[in-house]
C-alpha cells in the first residue's frame, strides 16, 4: 500500500483527526451514567463536557447518547462505542504491568482456595511449576476449605480463583476443567464383600453409607437415584476420617478412587462397583468472569489456560485468551464452560472383566 493510499483510508483519516481525549470524556459518561457525574469525576464544569460529547458525536456521525429524567442513556452506536473505549481503557491501564513483565519484576500474593488432595493432580503441579518459573516473585498462597466453602467464598468476591467442585454451571463464572475424577464406593475389610466381584448398585441399597455432614450434590444424587444411603452409618467430612470409619466398617461410602489407591488405605478399602459403572466427577479451575482481578491473579489464570489448553488444538481452534488485567481493569472475555454440561456422569457400560 502506498503512502497516498494511506492518507486516503477514512479510518486513517480519522484517528489522526480526533482527539483522543474525547473517547476517555465519552468513557467516563457512559460509565457513570450522566454528564454530571463525569464532569466531577474530571473536575470540570459540565458545559465542558457537554460540549466534548457533541465533538465526538460529529466525529463519529451518529448520536452516541439520550439525556434522560435519570442521566443518560446509550444509543446502540453508543454502547459500540462504549465497548471500544473499554477495550482501549484496558489496553493503557495494561501497559505498566506488561512492562514489568517483559523485565520479571512483578511481586505480590495470589490467594488460591482448594479442596483438599490436589497434590496428585499432575495438570495442577504443572500450572503452579509454570507459574512460578516465569513469576518467582509472586507468593502462591493455598487455603484449604470444604468444597461448598470454597465455592462460596468465589461467589461472594471474597477469593479471586478457587480449585474444586461444581455442580450446577453459571455463566457468570469460568470453568476450567483440569481433571474427571472417578469416584468409587468402597467397604472395609470385615464386609463380606471384601475381595468379592463387583455388584450393581441395587444390590448395596440396605447398606450403611459413612457421608460427609454437607456431601456434594453428586455424591447425593447419585445415592437418591439408586436408593442407597438410607441408613446412615457415620459422618466425617475429612476425607481421611471418611476412609477411615469405612475400613472400620461402618458402612461404605463414596470416596475419589485416585485418592484411595494413592494413600495408606488402598490395601484397607475395597471398590464394589465395576469401573465402567463408577460415576466421574470434574474438579475446575474456576473464576468469576467478569470481576476485576488483581495482577498476580491475572497471570495464575492466564498460566492456567495455557496449560489446560487441549494438546492438540489447533491455532484455529485455541480459546481466545484473556488480556492480563490490573485490579482496576475490566477482564477481557473468557472461554466457559456451558451451563448444561455435566459435571458427573456415569461412564456407557460395556462388558469387561474387573
Amino acid at each position: 500500500m502506498s503512502k497516498s493510499d494511506l492518507v486516503l483510508e477514512p479510518s486513517v483519516i480519522f484517528a489522526r483527526n480526533v482527539d483522543w481525549n474525547l473517547f476517555k470524556v465519552f468513557y467516563e459518561i457512559a460509565r457513570r451514567g450522566g454528564i454530571g457525574a463525569a464532569a466531577r469525576s474530571f473536575n470540570r464544569q459540565q458545559p465542558n463536557i457537554s460540549s466534548a460529547l457533541q465533538r465526538l458525536e460529529a466525529h463519529v456521525g451518529a448520536t452516541l447518547c439520550i439525556r434522560t429524567s435519570r442521566g443518560i442513556e446509550l444509543t446502540i452506536h453508543g454502547h459500540q462505542l462504549f465497548a471500544a473505549c473499554r477495550d482501549m481503557f484496558e489496553s493503557v491501564q495494561n501497559m505498566p504491568r506488561a512492562a514489568s513483565a517483559v523485565r520479571g519484576d512483578i511481586a505480590g500474593t495470589v490467594a488460591l482456595r482448594v479442596i483438599s488432595n490436589l497434590h496428585q493432580q499432575p495438570k495442577l503441579t504443572e500450572i503452579l511449576e509454570n507459574f512460578h518459573r516465569q513469576y518467582p516473585r509472586i507468593e502462591i498462597k493455598l487455603d484449604v476449605a470444604h468444597w461448598r466453602g470454597v465455592l462460596r467464598s468465589l461467589k461472594s468476591g471474597e477469593i479471586e480463583l478457587c480449585i474444586g467442585f461444581e455442580d450446577k454451571l453459571d455463566p457468570k463464572y469460568l470453568y476450567l476443567p483440569i481433571t474427571e475424577q472417578k469416584q468409587q464406593l468402597y467397604c472395609g475389610p470385615a464386609h463380606p464383600l471384601f475381595g468379592k466381584a463387583a455388584v450393581a448398585p441395587s444390590q448395596l441399597v440396605a447398606e450403611p453409607f459413612v457421608v460427609t455432614e454437607d456431601e456434594p450434590v453428586p455424591y447425593t444424587r447419585y445415592r437418591e437415584r439408586h436408593g442407597l444411603g438410607q441408613q446412615i452409618g457415620g459422618f466425617a467430612d475429612n476425607l481421611q476420617e471418611r476412609m477411615w470409619l469405612i475400613q472400620l466398617g461402618m458402612g461404605i461410602g463414596m470416596l475419589p478412587q485416585a485418592i484411595v489407591e494413592a494413600s495408606d488405605f488402598a490395601s484397607k478399602l475395597w471398590p464394589l462397583l465395576d469401573d465402567l459403572e463408577a460415576p466421574i466427577c470434574t474438579i475446575y479451575f474456576m473464576a468469576n468472569a467478569s470481576s476485576i482481578r488483581s495482577a498476580p491473579a491475572q497471570l495464575l489464570l492466564d498460566t492456567a489456560l495455557a496449560c489446560l489448553q487441549p494438546d492438540d488444538a489447533s491455532p484455529a481452534d485455541d480459546p481466545p485468551q484473556p488480556r492480563p488485567v490490573s485490579r482496576q481493569a475490566a477482564p477481557a472475555p473468557f472461554p466457559i464452560s456451558p451451563a448444561s454440561a455435566a459435571p458427573m456422569r456415569l461412564r456407557k457400560k460395556r462388558s469387561a472383566t474387573r
